[in-house]
């Protein structure tokens, strides 16, 4: 029987115990040749899970004893880091001056010597300690291998400057290593020798992107510094044109046949595909009846095929400036799953009866076929809301859509009093000419449009979690944790700071509350910004976990599987229920035993998949805003020693005024009124409102700093 980890774990954490190699081990254990590789698997996954360190002469210890430590690194531009622990008994995170770095770099796992009272989280979180340092000895796995940025011929030595400013060592690059590159370059350089104390790390060239500040050039520098998987390899497209094939009409005996119900699609002017259709029938009784037709990708993209196992490996859809990185391929995502106008499409309905108030009476969930009636757009809702008139012969679609938007309301009154937090946070977006450059800035909020359609997919959503859990069947939530009590705190000093009191401890409904009584205050923008930084992020678990700001006890993503694999999970599971096959030997173990990896690894490709949207809409932003010579308005977010943080109005982007160009005196940082505080009654408080200009860009670094107009505060 192969020794488990827990047996190893008591070997090494034994009073007796003497640092011992990983074979002086399994000889001990008396190993048997045909398991010696899982048990050093075993042993390197103790490792990388900060349970074993390695210290001299490659023997195995218990890190506790040794003062040492297994986390992330993860770098500021200014030089410095924090690792944050892989263990949570092991607290918070330490800080590391950039001469104790050794060869790591931003993300890498790391092993830390730490001196004894630095550890067990006595400090708050990115909080400096005090005089003793934190030291990192080895890397345990490198966090990239390539790095993505700009190359530059200087003084006859070529060097690339990485474009993620937390990796903050120029690489230098030999002549016979260029590879084409010219100066201005963006570029892709594998790493060939790793950075020390006092030496820049060395690469090739392995790939030129063109020259910087071209937004096709900008999109596949992204694409690369994310590593985001942007091509589809033959065997997939061949997949998905055999799966396109299949008419969808030989399909409707076995469905509810939906398809001369009024049905339509409403989704962003831009939109490519369209995966959610939605339906309203105002019940004789007075109740409510509400359809929402999702596509039936997981009709198509079957279980381990290549077109599942791709899209599995993507994750999500990527949405960049004028370009798409699709989940699924094109015949799929814009083709047979689209929700086209006019055209059978397979679906899976959740089909909702609603008291006269919008509370949920009944739910049901089935396989349906529909035929689209027209294709909306959000404008077009939002101008029939306020009293515009469409074509003659699609009149008795207004008084459908006005239907709908009474229920919406309804629904939003029940999600209101079961918790859910509003927020109010505006979404910038770039405008380009033809040639791609960037000409404007948008910031586009949700009106009635959006939140109709985010409370049908918010019922359904919860009405499919419902479903799953009610018969027992796996299961992947969206989950969303309650945020950490020190990150209320903070958040009400914040609102005391502004002259606005939050009630301790700041539940969710204390939260609404509040944000309803600073509605249309100046400074309810700084406050939803703030609030929303003081929340945890969603994720995708394998257990049943409620979503705080939704204030949902049961929820998952369910609406959209053309651009979100959680949600084709989740459609595949039905289909394995209604099927039988997750009755079948080890089936269930199968969800069982990969949920949990699934989950993570969704979650992982979201966020990732966000920081490369956000990374390049920003980058664009900055570099435009830089060209700018007139004054422009900010908010303060943050005050600190360096000087203010503060946020341009009219694109969020942000940027740094530094305590030097406040030159109208001496200023000093008041923690507890959340500002600088300068000569007689001066101050730059965070929420104020004040009138800045571009003083400094670092277009390699993307960092932008302001000055303001006036030099004095208020």
């Amino acid at each position: 029987m192969p020794v488990s980890e827990s047996e190893i774990l008591k070997l090494v954490r034994s009073r007796r115990y003497r640092p011992m190699t990983a074979d002086e081990i399994a000889a001990k254990f008396r190993v048997p040749e045909r398991e010696r590789a899982e048990f050093l698997r075993t042993i390197e996954e103790l490792k990388l899970a900060g349970e074993l360190v390695e210290v001299k002469h490659r023997c195995l210890a218990d890190p506790d004893r040794v003062d040492l430590l297994v986390g992330t690194l993860l770098c500021n531009p200014r030089g410095f880091g924090f690792i944050r622990p892989v263990r949570e008994r092991d607290g918070e995170d330490l800080f590391v001056s950039g001469t104790n770095m050794s060869s790591a770099m931003h993300e890498d796992l790391v092993v830390a010597r730490v001196p004894r009272g630095e550890r067990r989280g006595a400090r708050p979180r990115g909080r400096w300690p005090g005089p003793a340092d934190v030291k990192i000895v080895s890397v345990l796995r490198r966090a990239r291998e390539h790095i993505v940025g700009s190359f530059f011929r200087q003084n006859h030595v070529n060097f690339v400057v990485p474009d993620d400013p937390r990796l903050f060592r120029d690489v230098l690059v030999a002549e016979s290593d260029v590879h084409g590159a010219h100066h201005g370059d963006k570029v892709r350089v594998r790493i060939l020798t790793w950075p020390s104390r006092h030496i820049n790390p060395t690469g090739e060239v392995v790939e030129v992107f063109g020259p910087r500040g071209l937004l096709e050039t900008e999109r596949l520098a992204v694409v690369h510094e994310y590593d985001l998987r942007h091509e589809f390899s033959p065997a997939v497209l061949r997949a998905a044109e055999r799966a396109a094939a299949k008419p969808p009409e030989a399909e409707m005996a076995s469905r509810v046949d939906l398809t001369d119900e009024e049905i339509f699609t409403i989704d962003p002017e831009d939109a490519k595909d369209f995966d959610d259709a939605v339906s309203v029938r105002r019940l004789d009784n007075g109740e409510w009846e509400l359809g929402v037709h999702i596509a039936d990708v997981s009709h198509y993209v079957r279980a381990d095929d290549p077109l599942d196992l791709e899209a599995r490996a993507r994750g999500t859809s990527v949405y960049l400036p004028g370009q798409v990185i699709p989940m699924l391929p094109e015949q799929l995502s814009n083709g047979i799953c689209s929700l086209r106008p006019g055209e059978v499409r397979l679906t899976k309905t959740v089909r909702l009866r609603l008291d006269r108030r919008g509370a949920v009476l009944e739910a049901d969930v089935f396989r349906s076929a529909i035929r689209s009636v027209r294709r909306f757009n959000y404008t077009e809702v939002k101008n029939v809301l306020e009293g515009s008139h469409l074509a003659a012969s699609e009149r008795a679609l207004e008084d459908t859509l006005r239907s709908m938007h009474r229920l919406a309301e309804l629904l939003r009154a029940q999600r209101r009093a079961a918790g859910m937090l509003e927020l109010d946070i505006a979404e910038p977006r770039i405008i380009t000419d033809k040639r791609g450059r960037t000409i404007g800035i948008e910031l586009h909020r949700s009106d009635d449009s959006h939140r109709l359609i985010e409370h049908f997919m918010l019922a359904a959503n919860e009405a499919v979690a419902r479903y799953l859990l009610a018969h027992d069947l796996p299961y992947i939530s969206r989950a969303h944790d309650e945020p950490r009590p020190q990150a209320i705190r903070e958040f009400r000093e914040s609102a005391a700071a502004l002259g606005y009191s939050l009630p301790a401890p700041g539940t969710r409904s204390q939260l609404q509350r509040f944000l309803d009584r600073i509605s249309g205050k100046p400074e309810a923008p700084i406050l939803h910004y703030l609030l929303l930084r003081s929340l945890a992020q969603a994720e995708y678990s394998a257990q049943d976990k409620p979503h705080y700001a939704i204030g949902a006890r049961h929820y998952l993503h369910f609406t959209s599987p053309i651009r979100r694999y959680p949600d084709l999970l989740v459609h595949r599971i039905l289909d394995e229920y209604w099927s039988g096959t997750l009755e079948r030997p080890g089936r269930r173990q199968w969800w069982e035993e990969n949920m949990p990896a699934l989950a993570a690894h969704s979650t992982t490709m979201e966020r990732r998949a966000e920081s490369a949207e956000r990374t390049i809409v920003f980058r664009r932003m900055k570099e435009y805003l830089a060209t700018r010579k007139e004054p422009m308005l900010a908010m303060v977010i943050s005050a600190d020693n360096y000087g203010m943080r503060v946020q341009l109005c009219d694109s969020l982007v942000e940027g740094v005024v530094r305590m030097s160009s406040l030159t109208d005196g001496f200023y000093r940082v008041d923690r507890d009124r959340r500002a600088l505080v300068g000569p007689g009654r001066k101050s730059y408080r965070v929420g104020d409102i004040i009138t800045v200009r571009v003083s400094h860009f670092d277009p390699l670094k993307y960092q932008i700093e302001f000055v303001p107009v006036r030099t004095s505060g208020r």
